[in-house]
């Protein structure tokens, strides 16, 4: 019997299963081979690279120390007339926009998703369809109507601005918490109600436990979608560049301290480094499924 149901719980290999695992092992390796040229040409000198760019450096070189010295953007404009912005300033830009960023996108589309849910209304089903709508219509050629918008209402080159830009209800994230919030038994709510809890009371106490996980993984995958986006400040923040838009603006660079391949691999790992912190300490919450919580009786 033993050696039974070994034979039974024994993985057979299929020859579909063998060239996707060949396949998903090839993919790991082109992620992590640009990663580890990256992280070894950044402690090369400029020479060492231009006759080595494969190997190991000759003499490893802290790069990491002189651009946190030199690295600088030079912004100008008639708000802050012109300054050079340094890395710990464009650290912290970077800080306050994806974190306020990612929290605002994340609770606007839960609130917006209980009210209708909860509340059966003709206008819930009005804002339902327009998440619908949204998703399936492609909004293309809105960019320059948006920045004078953003002009006109005093939200422009400012990074609360931003906060309020970014808090939208449509998306996928919507259709998530409404599909939870919707299946919530009405008996949770109506007990809440008869101890005395208001509607508020029963938001925090009996709906957000509900969805807590799925919320808090959505904040830090808006978090790295936030921080890694250099568009957005390039365009709605000029005055307070990021440190991916320094990090593209790196690019351009004409001076000699900071043109140079090794440097610009040694600003990509101080950039990723909060990105490998974040991975570190919340990995289970992160390769975890998406979970919206389940409801025990």
């Amino acid at each position: 019997m033993k050696r039974e149901k070994a034979k039974a719980t024994r993985t057979r290999f299929s020859p579909v299963m063998i060239a996707m695992c060949v396949i998903l092992c090839l993919y790991v390796i082109s992620l992590i081979l640009p990663f580890a040229w990256g992280f070894i040409n950044s402690f090369k000198s400029r020479l060492d690279f231009l006759h080595n760019s494969i190997g190991l450096p000759e003499q490893w070189v802290w790069n990491y120390g002189t651009v946190f010295k030199h690295f600088r953007v030079m912004i100008t404009n008639d708000k802050v007339g012109q300054k050079f912005v340094t890395l710990p300033a464009m650290f912290g830009n970077a800080i306050l926009y994806s974190l306020g960023s990612a929290i605002v996108s994340a609770i606007v589309p839960c609130m917006t998703a209980y009210l209708c849910a909860r509340f059966r209304y003709k206008f819930s089903n009005v804002m339902y369809n327009i998440v619908i709508i949204t998703m399936i219509l492609p909004i293309i050629g809105n960019g320059p109507a948006r920045i004078q918008i953003t002009r006109a209402i005093g939200l422009y080159d400012s990074i609360w601005g931003m906060w309020i830009i970014n808090a939208g209800f449509t998306g996928l994230y919507f259709l998530v918490f409404y599909n939870v919030f919707k299946s919530l038994p009405k008996d949770f709510t109506d007990a809440a109600k008869i101890d005395g809890a208001n509607n508020l009371q029963i938001v925090l106490r009996v709906a957000l436990p509900v969805v807590r996980n799925a919320l808090l993984t959505i904040i830090l995958i808006k978090f790295i979608e936030f921080w890694n986006d250099y568009q957005t400040p390039l365009v709605y923040m000029p005055s307070y560049p990021t440190v991916a838009y320094g990090l593209h603006l790196m690019e351009k660079t004409t001076e000699n301290a900071m043109n140079t391949v090794p440097m610009r691999m040694a600003a990509s790992m101080i950039m990723f480094l909060p990105i490998i912190i974040v991975f570190l300490v919340l990995q289970k919450r992160l390769l975890g499924n998406l979970m919206v919580g389940g409801l025990k009786g």
